[in-house]
């Protein structure tokens, strides 16, 4: 039960070279993953920025073929888990993957950075191919309208748009949803190119009030030959990740799965002023409130916030995102964290909690007995982040729920 990386071509997917990768930690959210090292130092460890290989970890018989196995951008790494439910004639599952990205080297060591999809998709812009600039005096006046869509539709038509429509473009993404129908419209006009990122786009469809979750989730051929990233989002009417799987945890003081159980506590928000597009006395605004707090006869103190977002021009939509910034916030919350082992087993031998079907945005049910910071009960909430190293030990972060005390 280990991690094994392998070298990938980035934009096809396919495997190539195993890379030993010392001193590994990696992150999973809902929206993003990443893959880092920590290195020492000399001065105790320090968290750096992107990996840092040794040139004798990295596969090659010459120094040119060293250097082409980590060709900035051309190829990526494939960060992969093994345990007892993998079969034999399996390599395991894919849990991070990314491109290669910003690259220094040393006569010692190579470092760099991964790139996500998102990453990518941040370098990529929202326009059709062969229209910019020309217009009637080199204008953009190019609009493409998506309409009739669901939200989820929209965004991988986006992603249609960023990748493949592209020359040089294609990365290996399973687009799900295309032309799924919908009630949602949205435009993305050629002239507006710096403000249309593939990522951004995205984001703030998933951010908007009922936006979907949505994930690029990596995963083998059947033939283990390419790692290959399924776009997943929750519709227009379920709009979370996993909503159909359950997992159960448990802690108590001398035993139960989850262990180091931090709590976090939030204040509640009453007040979002959200800006939208244009400047000064015309700029687009839009209040989202909630007084109940600061108005009963026991009043909590208030507490107000900002947003931006310099694209929407549409007094509605910005009224839709400042609503749900409020409706994130307006409640005491408390969010909470602590650590499994992906190796753990039951009296049975069983696994407790397999790594390889563990997601961010499924479901969890945390029994909990003997804390301190908690009640005595049971924390039904969504997984938000996981995280680990070259060990069997995953910290996991649980979406924020509302104070059980509160």
């Amino acid at each position: 039960m280990s991690w094994v990386a392998y070298l990938m071509d980035t934009m096809s997917g396919q495997l190539l070279d195993p890379i030993d990768i010392p001193n590994v930690s990696w992150n999973i959210d809902v929206g993003d993953s990443t893959l880092t090292t920590t290195k020492d130092k000399g001065v105790g460890a320090q968290d750096t920025t992107g990996l840092t290989l040794p040139w004798d970890s990295v596969p090659g018989r010459t120094w040119a073929d060293k250097r082409r196995a980590v060709a900035t951008l051309k190829n990526g790494i494939a960060w992969i888990w093994r345990d007892q439910l993998t079969p034999k004639n399996k390599l395991g599952t894919v849990k991070v993957g990314g491109a290669i990205g910003t690259r220094r080297d040393t006569s010692q060591d190579t470092s760099f950075s991964l790139l996500s999809p998102m990453n990518i998709l941040s370098q990529r812009y929202m326009l059709r191919e062969g229209v910019y600039g020309r217009g009637t005096h080199n204008t953009s006046p190019d609009t493409i309208r998506l309409t009739g869509r669901s939200y989820r539709a929209i965004a991988a038509e986006v992603i249609r748009q960023c990748t493949e429509a592209k020359p040089g473009g294609a990365l290996p993404i399973d687009l799900n949803y295309l032309d799924e129908k919908g009630s949602r419209t949205r435009e993305y006009e050629a002239w507006n190119v710096q403000n249309q990122t593939g990522s951004g786009i995205l984001e703030k469809l998933a951010n908007i009030e009922n936006g979907p979750d949505m994930q690029f989730r990596p995963y083998l051929t059947d033939d283990q030959t390419h790692v290959r990233y399924a776009f997943l989002a929750g519709s227009d009417s379920t709009i979370y990740l996993g909503e159909n799987i359950l997992h159960h945890v448990s802690y108590h003081p001398h035993g139960g799965n989850l262990q180091n159980i931090t709590v976090d506590h939030l204040s509640p928000i009453q007040r979002v002023y959200s800006s939208g597009a244009g400047q000064d006395k015309a700029q687009t605004t839009a209040l989202a409130e909630n007084l109940d707090l600061v108005t009963n006869r026991d009043p909590w103190p208030l507490l107000e916030m900002t947003y931006a977002d310099a694209d929407t021009d549409n007094a509605t939509v910005l009224k839709a995102h400042a609503q749900a910034v409020l409706e994130a916030n307006r409640h005491h919350l408390i969010q909470i964290q602590g650590e499994v082992h992906a190796n753990h087993t039951d009296t049975a031998g069983n696994l407790t909690l397999p790594l390889a079907t563990l997601w961010p945005g499924e479901l969890f049910s945390i029994d909990v007995t003997g804390h301190p910071a908690l009640p005595d009960g049971e924390y039904h909430t969504r997984l938000m982040q996981m995280s680990g190293d070259t060990t069997d030990k995953i910290t996991l972060v649980f979406d924020t729920m509302r104070d059980p005390e509160t």
